[in-house]
């Protein structure tokens, strides 16, 4: 589920590094944006650095949950459309390093019907997956799953090839196939060959189609080009429903060294955007969500 204070999302607050950011955003009664954005940590100290928070609000590595709620205040604060509430689940990890899934949506528009972390008997994720179920006005599509991962760089191909379980799971749970499985997977380079992604049985399966190109950059480091945060999408409905779906490309928008890009994540957020009307011809809006929260000195393409 990535966005800005104008945008619904679904956020990953960690205890330490990395943080999946995953949003939810209703834009009239038929159109949504589901985005995700690993914003890397996201500490009180982070937070309060003007340029950071008013480029993206987002993420969380506070266990006490204080940058949560700040989040949730400059959200509320920065666009009217609100209110934002958040659902977050418990701390989540094998050892010191912890992490928690965040939900961060439009209270007035969207609820969650139901929620639970995927129960990983055989220890095979790092962090388990947070589930949740949500209600969308919308009469052709009124509910959607979605499915937040968070892969380990180490144990890629492991934990994909676990996360058709978890849709499995999740599916027969609220008896839905209107899923939407997204986040940070490290599907790509060093962490997993294209070889064996062809492989996963949520490329080989039926049903399933991956709105994030193979090849699509999603970091922010001139030096790295690999596709690591992905938009997965099951179900008839919700694939009928589909008008755009990209990476946004924060540094060159808004004409940021790496430096500064770096100072918000190494990631780049992805998004996809399910709409009844006819295509649009409007860029994703994220960009513009993100450019109404920069500061002057920084929104030089505004």
């Amino acid at each position: 589920m990535w966005e800005s204070p104008r945008g619904v999302r679904l956020p990953v607050a960690m205890l330490r590094p990395a943080v999946l950011l995953l949003l939810l955003l209703t834009r009239g009664m038929e159109a949504f944006r589901v985005c995700a954005f690993n914003t890397q940590r996201l500490t009180l100290v982070k937070v309060a650095q003007v340029e950071v928070m008013d480029t993206l609000v987002r993420e969380v590595v506070d266990p006490s949950d204080r940058a949560v709620a700040l989040l949730l205040r400059e959200l509320n604060r920065f666009d009217g459309s609100g209110p934002y509430s958040s659902l977050s689940s418990q701390l989540l990890g094998r050892s010191t390093y912890m992490e928690k899934y965040v939900y961060i949506y439009r209270s007035h528009r969207t609820q969650v019907l139901d929620s639970y972390v995927y129960h990983d008997q055989d220890d095979l994720f790092a962090r388990e997956p947070f589930v949740a179920h949500f209600s969308l006005p919308s009469k052709v599509l009124p509910s959607l799953v979605l499915v937040p991962l968070h892969s380990t760089p180490k144990d890629v191909e492991k934990e994909l090839t676990a996360l058709y379980d978890v849709f499995l799971d999740a599916s027969q749970h609220w008896q839905s196939k209107d899923v939407i499985l997204l986040g940070d997977f490290n599907a790509d380079c060093a962490s997993l060959a294209k070889k064996r992604l062809s492989k996963l049985l949520l490329r080989t399966e039926p049903g399933f189609r991956w709105v994030i190109a193979d090849g699509e950059d999603t970091t922010v480091r001139a030096s790295t080009h690999c596709t690591y945060d992905r938009i997965i999408l099951h179900g008839e409905r919700c694939q009928n429903l589909v008008q755009s779906a990209a990476a946004f490309d924060f540094a060159t928008n808004f004409q940021l060294t790496e430096e500064e890009a770096l100072k918000i994540s190494d990631h780049y957020p992805v998004e996809v955007e399910l709409n009844q009307a006819a295509r649009s011809i409007q860029p994703l809006s994220l960009a513009a969500l993100l450019l109404s929260l920069l500061p002057p000195e920084l929104a030089r393409v505004a």
